[in-house]
């Protein structure tokens, strides 16, 4: 009986390392399925696609032609009606020149052809309404305006507002600021 007895002590840390890896091997398994989940579950959700997803059309039936129960001119008037006044486009030029004693004022200011909305448009000198155009469809334009007053000399800071309309209802009034240079009769334009 010469053998000795195996010691005690080394099988309870043989079975504490087989439990400790065993935990470990079920915490990786669990994280690995974790993340499995996750990247599965955001691919297939359309609130959060997947950046590299491209656009593609939806579905659903198509029909060419006009809009039913509207007429050409119905459908003109609805699409006005919607159009935001400040999808406006401004054409007026930024500088101008007025001849001393003179009340013609020389500024081109227009309705643009990318409008579908008449206009007209007043020039005003220190919040004054010096003159007022006529109403103006798309396309027109004036060159030339007949003041109320003469203009001080030098360079007057004017302001030109717009008066966009539909339907005889103003939808929108945008300004700009307008530079005239006053100068001496019979001097050439500036």
């Amino acid at each position: 009986m010469d053998e000795a007895p195996a010691p005690v002590t080394e099988k309870p840390k043989d079975e504490k390392e087989k439990r400790k890896r065993r935990i470990l091997f079920w915490i990786v398994v669990v994280i690995i399925l974790a993340l499995l989940f996750i990247v599965l579950n955001r691919s297939s959700d359309p609130a959060n696609p997947v950046e590299d997803a491209k656009p593609r059309p939806g579905v659903g039936q198509v029909i060419d032609g006009d809009l039913p129960n509207m007429t050409d001119e119905q459908i003109k008037d609805a699409l006005k009606k919607n159009q935001d006044a400040s999808m406006f486009t401004l054409a007026v030029d930024s500088q101008s020149t007025y001849e001393k004693g003179s009340k013609i004022l020389n500024l081109m200011v227009g309705n643009s052809d990318k409008n579908s909305l008449d206009c007209f448009f007043e020039i005003l000198d220190n919040g004054e309404v010096i003159y007022t155009s006529p109403q103006m469809k798309p396309k027109q334009y004036i060159k030339t305006a007949e003041l109320s007053r003469e203009l001080s000399e030098g360079t007057n800071k004017l302001i030109v507002r717009y008066y966009v309309s539909y339907q005889d209802t103003i939808i929108g009034n945008p300004e700009v600021k307008v530079y005239v240079v006053t100068k001496d009769k019979g001097l050439k334009n500036l």
